[in-house]
C-alpha cells in the first residue's frame, strides 16, 4: 500500500492554560486516505475550568456544553486507543504537544512518547502564501470547506493538507514529506522544550500590525522560568504577535519581566533581581506573574 499513514489531531482549550482542553478531534489516515474520525467534548480539569470569553468567542464551547462530559482523565484512554501509537500531525502541532504534556502533568499521568509533524511548517516550506493559517492553507490547496475551530473539522483539515502536499511532492512516507526531520525534536523546534533558552536568531519578531492599543504592544519583554500555561516559546510567540519585542536578558530596554515563579513563592532569578535594580534606579520596568501575563495576553 502506498501513501502516508498517521493520526491528525486538534485541541480546543477553555482558556490560556494548555491543561484546559475542552475538545479534541482526531482523524486517522492510512495509505493516504482518511479511514476514521472521532471528536469529543470534555470538561476541563479541576483548577482549569474557567472559560475565558476570548476562547469561547473562538470555538463557541461554553461550560454548559461540557458540564456532563468526562474530563481529560476520562477521554485520555479512548484518545490514546484511537491514536494507537501513530505519529501525530497537526497545524502548529507544538500546541497539541503541549496540551497533552500539560494535561497529563495536571492529571498525574506520564507524558507519552509520540512523534509530531507540523503541517504549518510543511505549508511554509512548500507554498508561497501571504498567511499560513489553517483556513489560508485549505483555501490555497482547494480543499473542502470546513468549520474552523471545530476540533473534528480542524483535525480533518490538517490531515487533508498533509495528504495533498504528499501527493504533490510524491512522498509516500512521513520521512519523505518532512525530509529535514530526523527525530521528534527535529519536527517540533527544540525551543518548545521546557527550560530551553532561544538563541537571538530564534526569537520572534514583534508584529507591527498588532493592535496598537493592546497592553503588550510596544513593550520589551523577558520571560524568567517555565510557565504552567504553555511553553515559554509559545508565550514569546504570542506576545510578539501582539506587538511586543522579545529579549533574552533584562537590559535597560526591557519594560516587562514575566516571572513564572512569582506566584509560587520561588526564589527570584537573576533576571528578576536585575529588574528590581533597574526599577530602583528609575527605569520604567515591572515584574509580573503568570496570571497577570495571561490577563494581558487575552487582549488582542
Amino acid at each position: 500500500m502506498q501513501g502516508i499513514s498517521f493520526t491528525a489531531i486538534d485541541f480546543e482549550t477553555a482558556n490560556n492554560f494548555r491543561a484546559s482542553a475542552c475538545a479534541v478531534g482526531l482523524t486517522k489516515v492510512r495509505a493516504g486516505r482518511v479511514v476514521a474520525q472521532v471528536a469529543w467534548l470534555m470538561k476541563p480539569l479541576p483548577g482549569y475550568e474557567e472559560f475565558h470569553p476570548v476562547n469561547v468567542g473562538i470555538h463557541g464551547i461554553t461550560a454548559a456544553h461540557v458540564r456532563a462530559m468526562p474530563d481529560w482523565r476520562g477521554i485520555y484512554g479512548p484518545m490514546m486507543d484511537f491514536i494507537d501509537g501513530d505519529a501525530l500531525v497537526g497545524h502548529n502541532v507544538s500546541f497539541e504537544k503541549s496540551v497533552i504534556a500539560k494535561a497529563n502533568e495536571a492529571s498525574g499521568l506520564p507524558v507519552p512518547t509520540l512523534d509530531y509533524y507540523c503541517t504549518l511548517a510543511l505549508a511554509r516550506k512548500q507554498l508561497e502564501l501571504p498567511h499560513y493559517t489553517l483556513s489560508d492553507v485549505v483555501g490555497a490547496l482547494d480543499l473542502p470547506a470546513f468549520n474552523h475551530h471545530d476540533a473534528g473539522d480542524d483535525a480533518r483539515a490538517s490531515a487533508l493538507i498533509a495528504i495533498e502536499l504528499a501527493q504533490r511532492s510524491g512522498a509516500s512516507t512521513l520521512a519523505q514529506l518532512w525530509p529535514a526531520a530526523s527525530g521528534p525534536s527535529a519536527r517540533v523546534p527544540a525551543y518548545y522544550s521546557p527550560g530551553y533558552t532561544r538563541k537571538l536568531a530564534e526569537l520572534p519578531q514583534a508584529n507591527p500590525q498588532a493592535n496598537p492599543y493592546g497592553p503588550l504592544f510596544g513593550q520589551t519583554m523577558v520571560f524568567s522560568g517555565d510557565l504552567d500555561a504553555m511553553p515559554r516559546a509559545e508565550a514569546q510567540d504570542a506576545s510578539a504577535a501582539r506587538g511586543a519585542t522579545i529579549a533574552n536578558g533584562t537590559t535597560k530596554k526591557v519594560t516587562i519581566v514575566v516571572c513564572a515563579e512569582l506566584e509560587r513563592g520561588g526564589r527570584p532569578s537573576a533576571k528578576v533581581k536585575r529588574a528590581h535594580e533597574l526599577a530602583a534606579a528609575g527605569q520604567n520596568i515591572m515584574v509580573i506573574g503568570e496570571l497577570q501575563f495571561l490577563r494581558l495576553l487575552a487582549f488582542k
